[in-house]
């Protein structure tokens, strides 16, 4: 049989040898009258076996001298030293003293001691030599009704191992023996492994046995319960007219204790089941490990499996949202980040938007708290809530107005980007529903005075100038913005000053102490009995004009420090702001113009202080505001003329026309459809691909033969239940195994010359973590090749954790070994190494160099999606940077945009994989060209760039499997002479990935330039 042909390996351990001893001496120790003499000479000679020392003159001494030994120690070395000892000669036979090995089996078998009966079955379970099983399997039957539970439960495995390595042939008798051993059997442990056996070797008697069992299945162990439901999923793939029956089993184990029993039961009952009733009980079962489960690991699997269920089971998963999201009191964020993207989006409907507003913004205000102050990750926390309700209350505006408020207190919050998410929300609710305006926009012009951040103060302005539309509103608007900016005016020097003193701040430390330090002075006084006394008093230094400057520093307002500070964008965003709400006041008080037109005029002079003369982008727009209000009549007796006075009406229709908003309405648009939450859409569900090629057969299931049925349905894993479950055809099976033929055989990389002795030829596999390298070696001589071994070497950060093993090869045979490397990190890593193999003709070794084997960073990279607003905060958080010069033939812009994309897996930022049509787009593989020019079409602004401009910039974003973001920002001029020139800059966290994608960008525009110089 072939599996005695086999070499199988059950024992490692690592022994260091050093210098063998002789036979003989160890014959010596073994023929010892003590046991513990012969205890260490077995000891030593199991190791040395393991190691490769054979021995095989020491068989008989042990049959004499120990075999007859009763010493349990010794008895456990035996059952070693039989799993290592060679059992057949060079020709394949079994050696007669094997006859003499069984005999003593038997006896061990039969022992009275039930340790080492249950040591030699398991013994025997790893034996694959029949003809040593064969005189022993009436001994192994007996032992199914020993007294013990551990020789019966070894009994069963036993008869499983034998059964499954040589066929029920070998032990007819068995299913029925282990069927009337089931009906009597009281220890679990023995049950399961019993039922077991049945299942695989006799599944219609384990099928028979569990309906008898029907009610008490309940009341049996987990560990049983586990393998009934192993049974019923294949009975119900195999014999579809059982599944009702099978059901029910599952439906009453869905409520058992253990936990692994339930979500067992619920993945059950999701596979084998569309009927709503048993996808609520999955949810269920589901939920409950959600919320009672405190292990991380456990809950990110339950969530996995509920966005599963979500995708294909909406209706029947909705009315559990608010169940779903008690798991966000879990403080990892990874959890609650997945907990609200299976929450959002189409399970948010009418009837619960107000549980789930009210809920999170529960979670908003206990992030306020001082316990969560401390809590890691806290700050990120908030920000995912106010996109949360940004994404809920955009939907369901009624209630937004019990949040806005509360959300608008983040405003003048230190962090940058949970303010600007806050404005982001206030836009859209502002732009969207009028009836909240006005309360807004006076929250607003209050709270602009305490608004820290650039940013943020822009967005502020830029509503309150487009939106505001009440006189008294924009007259106090006007009054709060003025006020912030107190006192006037604002001086250039004010900066300059600010960098003065943290310059000298070290060099006045000394003279600050003297001056600040107290002088005391002892005086005599008269007391008010006559006599006389002595007071100590303390002189302070008076408070002079700096320290008066000083405390008046305190008190200005961020906003003035940050014009004061040379923030153009701001200064240009706030004049425009103030011109847009004078214009629209329909009389501006005489003040009111004047006050405004000195803020213009002063935050004119500073933009031409900051440009050392020269004009810039602020000082033109600050210009543009003073024209329009003075054209307007604000000035006193100034008067435009000509070209001032038409560019100054051109400026005030712009703003005053509706042009703002109309682009405000088309980057909301925008922003819906590439919302990563698409709140009370239930088309956008991501479903599987179901076109159907016109010449593909139809598959009736009812029609297909029970064989084909049960070698399909059969083997198919847990992870192919849910296409098992929607009736997921299997015609097009041989399509895709030719696919896979045909992307491992691009995948196969040459490693020796089809001239060389041992043709090696390498395949290179990403399993997440780990790499397998697959080489098939091929013996190219007419010679047998003995100790063939493939010495592999890396390079980067790889680490070899299995090596190849050594095979012989006959004339043109060829075979396969297997290697595995540990990743550590997201580089270009290299493998190399040489062959070696030994003749019979030759005395030495001889070695075959390979050549090398790159590991593509592809593999590494995954394709991901991303916002603008979060791709614009990693970018000025990453620290790494490489920037790659364009230096290719390539003269058309998109498509060198569009072969850097596919080249590097990256996708344009902005762009939501939810909103594409077809099929959705797979995290893993690599982007196709079609995939690519979809993307680039989508992407509107990148598009038209393409098509109108001599100058386009794109942002791209990719994530590795370790979890590390690459951002990059290809900007590309396309010159007079139609070449094209710019930069590529890719930012990470680490070095290593900015790296290894620099160079990945470097060869492959080099490339493309050399094929399209030979086109």
């Amino acid at each position: 049989m072939t599996a005695e042909n086999e070499k199988h390996c059950t024992v490692l351990i690592h022994y260091d040898k050093g210098v063998p001893p002789t036979s003989e001496e160890l014959s010596k120790k073994l023929e010892s009258k003590k046991d513990s003499v012969k205890v260490e000479a077995l000891e030593e000679l199991i190791m040395l076996m393991i190691h490769g020392e054979p021995y095989p003159k020491l068989l008989m001494t042990i049959i004499r001298f120990v075999v007859t030994s009763n010493d349990h120690r010794l008895k456990k070395l035996l059952m070693l030293y039989w799993e290592v000892v060679e059992k057949c000669k060079e020709n394949g036979e079994l050696k007669e003293e094997m006859i003499l090995v069984c005999n003593a089996l038997r006896n061990d078998l039969m022992h009275a001691n039930e340790y080492v009966r249950g040591s030699t079955l398991r013994l025997l379970c790893k034996m694959k030599y029949y003809r040593v099983l064969e005189p022993l399997k009436e001994a192994v039957l007996r032992n199914l009704g020993h007294r013990h539970s551990y020789v019966r439960r070894s009994a069963v495995m036993c008869v499983y191992s034998v059964v499954k390595s040589f066929g029920i042939e070998v032990m007819p008798e068995a299913p029925e023996d282990i069927e009337q051993m089931l009906l009597v059997e009281g220890d679990l442990s023995t049950k399961r492994n019993a039922f077991l056996m049945l299942l695989h070797c006799d599944q219609d008697r384990a099928l028979k046995y569990v309906l008898s069992m029907q009610d008490q299945v309940g009341t049996m162990g987990d560990i049983f319960q586990l393998s009934v439901l192993e049974l019923v999923r294949k009975v119900c793939r195999t014999q579809p007219a059982s599944r009702g029956r099978c059901l029910r089993i599952v439906f009453n184990l869905a409520s058992s204790s253990s936990t692994a029993v339930s979500y067992d039961c619920a993945t059950t009952l999701v596979s084998l089941s569309s009927s709503p009733v048993a996808i609520h009980q999955a949810t269920s079962a589901y939920v409950s490990l959600l919320t009672e489960q405190s292990d991380n690991n456990v809950k990110l699997i339950v969530l996995d499996r509920l966005q599963e269920v979500q995708k294909h089971h909406r209706q029947v998963i909705e009315g559990m949202v608010m169940d779903i999201m008690r798991a966000l009191t879990c403080p990892s964020l990874d959890v609650r980040k997945k907990v609200l993207d299976i929450s959002l989006g189409s399970l948010v409907g009418p009837r619960n938007a107000k549980d789930v507003v009210a809920l999170l913004k529960k979670e908003v205000v206990k992030t306020l708290g001082y316990e969560a102050q401390s809590t890691e990750g806290n700050l990120e926390y908030r920000r995912l809530l106010i996109k949360a309700l940004n994404a809920v209350t955009a939907q369901y505006s009624e209630h937004a107005q019990g949040v806005v408020f509360l959300l608008m207190d983040f405003l003048t919050e230190q962090d940058q980007t949970a303010a600007t998410e806050v404005v982001t929300f206030l836009r859209e609710i502002i732009a969207g529903h009028p009836e909240l305006r006005t309360a807004i926009l006076q929250k607003l012009s209050d709270t602009l005075e305490d608004v820290s951040q650039s940013r943020v103060l822009r967005g502020c302005l830029w509503l309150l100038g487009e939106f505001c539309e009440d006189a008294e509103l924009i007259e106090a608007v006007i009054a709060s913005v003025v006020k912030a900016l107190r006192p006037l005016p604002i001086l250039a020097e004010e900066a300059a000053t600010g960098k003065d003193k943290k310059d000298s701040m070290s060099k006045d430390l000394d003279s600050d102490k003297s001056k600040s330090s107290a002088k005391f002075t002892t005086q005599t006084v008269v007391l008010a009995d006559g006599t006389y006394g002595t007071k100590t008093v303390c002189e302070r230094p008076e408070e002079t004009g700096d320290d008066r400057n000083n405390g008046k520093d305190a008190k200005k307002s961020p906003l003035r420090t940050l014009i004061a500070g040379g923030d153009l964008l701001l200064s240009a965003m706030l004049g425009v702001t103030v011109t847009k709400l004078s214009l629209k006041l329909p009389k501006l008080s005489p003040e009111v113009s004047n006050e405004v037109l000195f803020v213009l005029s002063n935050l004119f002079k500073l933009s031409g202080h900051r440009s050392s003369g020269e004009r810039t982008d602020c000082g033109v727009r600050l210009s543009q505001c003073i024209r329009a209000l003075l054209a307007s009549g604000a000035g006193s007796g100034v008067n435009l003329e000509g070209g001032q006075l038409a560019a100054a009406k051109i400026s005030a229709g712009e703003w005053s026309g509706g042009h703002g908003r109309s682009q405000l309405n088309k980057v909301l648009e925008l922003a819906a459809q590439n919302c990563e939450w698409a709140v009370g859409s239930a088309g956008l569900v991501e479903l599987e691909d179901q076109t159907v090629a016109p010449d593909e057969c139809i598959n009736f299931r009812q029609l297909r033969e029970r064989k084909g049925t049960e070698r399909g349905m059969t083997d198919s894993i847990d992870d192919d239940d849910f296409s098992a479950a929607r009736g997921a055809s299997l015609s097009s099976q041989a399509a895709a195994d030719g696919l896979l033929f045909a992307e491992r055989l691009a995948k196969a990389r040459q490693m020796s010359g089809l001239a060389d002795p041992v043709y090696v030829e390498a395949f290179l596999q990403v399993h997440s973590f780990d790499l397998v390298l697959e080489l098939l070696m091929v013996n190219r001589t007419n010679e047998v090749l003995q100790n063939v071994l493939v010495e592999l070497s890396t390079q980067g950060d790889l680490k070899i954790v299995d090596r190849p093993a050594g095979v012989t090869l006959s004339p043109g045979q060829q075979m396969t070994v297997s290697a595995s490397i540990k990743v550590a990190s997201t580089e270009t890593g290299v493998i190399f190494g040489y062959v070696t193999y030994e003749k019979r003709s030759a005395t030495d070794k001889e070695c075959t160099v390979l050549n090398e084997l790159h590991v593509d960073i592809l593999d590494y990279i995954e394709r991901a999606w991303i916002g603008e607003l979060a791709f614009r905060t990693m970018w000025s958080e990453f620290e790494w940077e490489n920037k790659i010069n364009i230096n290719t033939t390539i003269a058309d812009v998109g498509t060198y945009l569009g072969h850097i994309m596919q080249n590097t897996n990256m996708s344009i930022v902005g762009r939501s994989a939810k909103k594409t049509t077809g099929p959705a787009p797979k995290k893993k593989g690599r982007l196709t060209v079609e995939e690519v020019k979809d993307m680039i079409r989508e992407a509107t602004g990148v598009q038209q760039l393409i098509s109108s401009s001599s100058f386009v910039a794109a942002n791209l974003y990719a994530k590795s499997i370790f979890g590390e973001d690459a951002l990059a920002n290809v900007s590309i001029e396309k010159l007079s002479d139609g070449k094209l020139t710019g930069s590529v800059r890719i930012r990470s966290r680490t070095q290593g990935i900015a790296l290894s994608l620099g160079d990945r960008v470097t060869v492959v525009q080099r490339g493309l330039g050399a094929a399209a110089g030979k086109r």
